[in-house]
């Protein structure tokens, strides 16, 4: 999947930043920022199952000082972001780097780090990528129900809903919402 999104943006690349209707793809500098995480939420596609507020059980959004709140920071030199925030478990703080693609309206991020299963086993966010909708006014950026699905493991997903196990499979199909703004919620 994310080789067929390479190509295609290798060859709108190649047609410059005009996209035929008008249309043109974001840039790094439009969208750079230190995004606060104001929601993050995995929802499970089977709806018996019950959704998980990443705020609330996995992550900390602002933890006691020292500690850096949680955060998204997008550059505005390099395709590049780092998502850190610290687990509520441990107090520990988790960094997650990456890089960005663009789309018309969209910001792609692919995540990568230097252990991945941090994000699939601590925060439930896909694995591989994480779809943003870009809204430069406030400057924020979303995901929704539109989110393609992802698994999970059934033993990460019960930890964080706070649930049993018990008569359920070994992954978990559902998605992510979020949102993150530059200047807090509200």
């Amino acid at each position: 999947m994310r080789k067929v999104a390479l190509a295609c943006a290798a060859v709108l690349a190649g047609c410059g930043s005009d996209l035929g209707t008008g249309a043109r793809t974001l840039t790094p500098a439009e969208v750079q920022g230190v995004y606060r995480i104001c929601t993050l939420r995995f929802t499970p596609v089977q709806t018996a199952l019950p959704a998980v507020d990443l705020l609330a059980r996995v992550i900390d959004p602002a933890p006691a000082p020292p500690a850096q709140g949680a955060s998204l920071t997008l550059s505005g030199a390099a395709p590049q972001f780092e998502l850190v925030y610290t687990h509520r478990g441990d107090n520990a703080l988790r960094q997650v780097r990456g890089d960005m693609e663009f789309g018309t309206g969209s910001v792609f991020l692919y995540l990568t780090s230097q252990s991945p299963t941090i994000v699939q086993q601590e925060a439930l966010l896909p694995p591989d990528h994480l779809d943003l909708v870009f809204h430069a006014s406030p400057r924020r950026l979303t995901a929704g129900d539109e989110v393609s699905g992802y698994y999970v493991r059934t033993s990460d997903y019960t930890r964080a809903a706070g649930i049993s196990g018990e008569g359920l499979q070994d992954r978990i199909l559902g998605h992510v919402t979020a949102a993150f703004q530059v200047d807090g919620c509200g």
